[in-house]
């Protein structure tokens, strides 16, 4: 019996372990199938969220920078345009003429300076030649009243020519908001006035005879406004501005000089002026223009 139970005990005991055996291995492949299964699954990518961005910043930040820039633009165009106004007008008018003084004021000690005696020595004699030698023989040859009308008219033609120029590059350049072309306009006409009063002032001093006048001999302080000629003094004022303020244009400075010289001269037979009153005048007014147009 003891052998019997035994031989039973040990067949159960081999059906025991095979079951346990059995069991291990299905588990064992239970895990692997699982694993297999988990491995073989494809990942799914995670859905990309596309995220629209959405304009307003970028509006902001354009609004900002227009904002930001229109002083500096409004700042610029009102320092461009304040010489256009009338209260500009006046205050450019004020500083010309406080230069204009600052100049005048140092006459005095620029006359002895030896790089414009060079040229005044000269200019000094020939006056005085002219006034001895020259006036009165020249004068005495223009004895057409029609020319001297004629000539006279032309005289006044060209200055205005050169009042209208002035103020047409004012008017332009404040216009099309060219500073450079508004001050040369502005500058022109300062010359012209401030070379006229000198001009006037001269006159009232010297107070010399007209040509035109019956029996003259162009006598100093003997009742006329002959010398120096206002004429030249204004056109060369002029010109001396447009020459300085646009040197590279060959063809402007000499147009410019060409036409002041031929208002200058068309007083000598227009019989208002003597030779010497021209020259003098030019002189004057070549000097003004180009001390104004160089500060």
């Amino acid at each position: 019996m003891a052998g019997v139970y035994l031989l039973l005990g040990d067949l159960k005991g081999n059906s025991l372990c095979d079951r346990c055996m059995n069991l291990g291995q299905s588990i064992r492949k239970r895990s692997v199938d699982q694993r297999a299964m988990y491995s073989g699954h494809e990942r799914v990518p995670a859905p990309t969220v596309s995220v629209k961005r959405s304009p307003l910043p970028k509006t902001l930040l354009a609004l900002l920078i227009l904002v930001s820039l229109s002083p500096v633009a409004y700042a610029q165009e009102a320092a461009t345009n304040t010489g256009c106004s009338v209260r500009g007008f006046a205050h450019e008018t004020w500083t010309e003429a406080s230069q204009f003084g600052r100049g005048l004021k140092a006459v005095p000690r620029n006359v002895v300076r030896p790089s414009n005696l060079k040229w005044e020595l000269p200019i000094l004699a020939a006056t005085g030649v002219m006034i001895a030698k020259v006036d009165r023989p020249a004068a005495n040859r223009i004895q057409s009243k029609s020319f001297q009308q004629t000539a006279g008219r032309w005289s006044n033609v060209g200055l205005g020519l050169e009042l209208g120029s002035a103020a047409l590059a004012y008017g332009i350049g404040c216009g099309k908001h060219d500073s450079y072309l508004r001050d040369t306009g502005f500058k022109a006409l300062a010359a012209m006035g401030a070379a006229n009063a000198e001009a006037l002032a001269l006159k009232l001093a010297f107070n010399r005879q007209y040509p035109n006048k019956p029996g003259s001999t162009g006598k100093f302080w003997g009742g006329g406004r002959a010398f120096p000629s206002g004429h030249a003094a204004t056109s060369f004022a002029f010109a001396a501005v447009v020459a300085h303020r646009y040197p590279q244009k060959r063809w402007l400075k000499w147009s410019a000089y060409a036409l002041a010289t031929g208002v200058s001269l068309s007083r000598y037979p227009a019989k208002k002026h003597y030779p010497s009153d021209i020259l003098i005048g030019a002189t004057l007014g070549y000097v003004t223009g180009t001390y104004l147009a160089e500060h």
